[in-house]
């Protein structure tokens, strides 16, 4: 081996490095911030399991347990005087759980749990601190009168009851939604940069500018064209999340489809655009971690929105996918149709990003044709 040409071959590469100031920004750039990104979520995000708690008959050692328990586990606790407001603060999601605390008619006491369902490692949570609370407290002998004659002193039975989802939804069921969206946005978009610069560099869009085919025709082809293929990979990420995964699901697969097609319109349209600002497949490439990583790192697909700090949740509500992850849990996990204004909100949010995209790509192409 010759080690001058070898030298020489690596000299080269480095230098067409140098002359690429995108490509080193990439290199030395967009680590740092990814990196810094991430470990300020990581160090600045807390997950906070809430709890509403209603005592019915006057405070009790079980309520008491519980109300402790969370404290030190640094929960967000707030005392309901009234059964029906906790649990429509658990329905409107503003808690995770609510733990109603009376006794039976024959004195005995007994824990009512309403879990808001959605999240089960958070409904998991709230089910055992009450349980364990239970167990404790029936050990002090102060959660019920004297046993029966010939009776022994039980753990008071916890009823549960799910406002969504139930005990058979796991982790899987819950992430599903929001990485649907994921991948059907990052794979559409990734297709769409690539292909599209295929084509401006293989000549193909230069030769079809010298038919009769007018600019419009040519500009709503392309985008027809590649939303025929983002739908098709679209299709086939939800079949396999729905069939292959086997997720639990609540919601109308129809809406579920129509959330997805949505934000894949936007991808196709966004990769139209971004991609007009790529001469190589390499720089193409090079918008994923300045537009797909973002995404994925506040959107709500790894951490919730509500824990981030401020300023990050303002960059959140900016992005698309947040509405789509958004909508998508709302139908699959809690059961959300047209009659949710949520629902409303997201879907017509998403649409105005979509509809954004498609006049950037269609503006961005017809200054390619001229």
């Amino acid at each position: 081996m010759d080690r001058r040409r070898t030298l020489a071959i690596a000299v080269r590469i480095v230098r067409q490095f140098r002359r690429d100031p995108r490509t080193l920004a990439l290199i030395v750039i967009v680590p740092a911030v990814v990196l810094s990104l991430v470990g300020y979520l990581l160090r600045s995000t807390e997950t906070t399991v809430s709890l509403a708690l209603v005592e019915d008959g006057g405070r009790s050692t079980l309520s008491a347990l519980v109300e402790r328990a969370a404290a030190q586990a640094d929960w967000d606790v707030r005392v309901f005087q009234g059964e029906a407001e906790a649990v429509e603060a658990v329905e409107d999601g503003d808690f995770d759980g609510a733990a109603l605390v009376g006794q039976t008619e024959d004195g005995r006491q007994e824990v009512r749990l309403v879990l808001e369902g959605a999240n089960p490692q958070k409904s998991m949570a709230v089910r055992r601190l009450v349980s364990q609370s239970a167990a404790f407290a029936s050990l002090l002998e102060s959660v019920q009168p004297a046993p029966p004659a010939g009776g022994d002193a039980s753990v008071p039975e916890v009823d549960v009851r799910y406002v969504f989802g139930g005990p058979e939804f796991d982790t899987v069921d819950f992430q599903a939604p929001p990485l649907i969206g994921f991948f059907a946005f990052f794979f559409v978009f990734l297709l769409t940069a690539v292909s599209f610069l295929r084509e401006r560099t293989g000549g193909t869009l230069e030769r079809l500018m010298v038919t009769p085919t007018r600019r419009s025709e040519l500009v709503v082809g392309y985008m027809l064209g590649f939303g025929v293929l983002a739908v098709l990979q679209s299709v086939i990420i939800l079949l396999v999340a729905l069939f292959v995964l086997d997720i639990d699901y609540r919601g109308n697969l129809g809406l579920v489809f129509l959330l997805v097609i949505t934000l894949t319109v936007a991808a196709v349209n966004l990769g139209i655009f971004l991609s007009t600002f790529a001469r190589n497949e390499l720089q193409a490439i090079q918008f994923i971690p300045l537009v797909i990583v973002p995404q994925a790192l506040l959107s709500g697909v790894i951490w919730e929105i509500q824990s981030m700090p401020d300023w990050l949740q303002g960059i959140a509500h900016a992005l698309p996918l947040t509405y789509s992850n958004d909508a998508l849990r709302g139908v699959m996990l809690e059961g959300q149709d047209l009659a949710s204004r949520e629902l409303l909100t997201n879907l017509a949010v998403l649409l105005a990003f979509a509809l954004f995209f498609v006049v950037l790509s269609a503006l961005t192409l017809r200054r390619r044709l001229d």
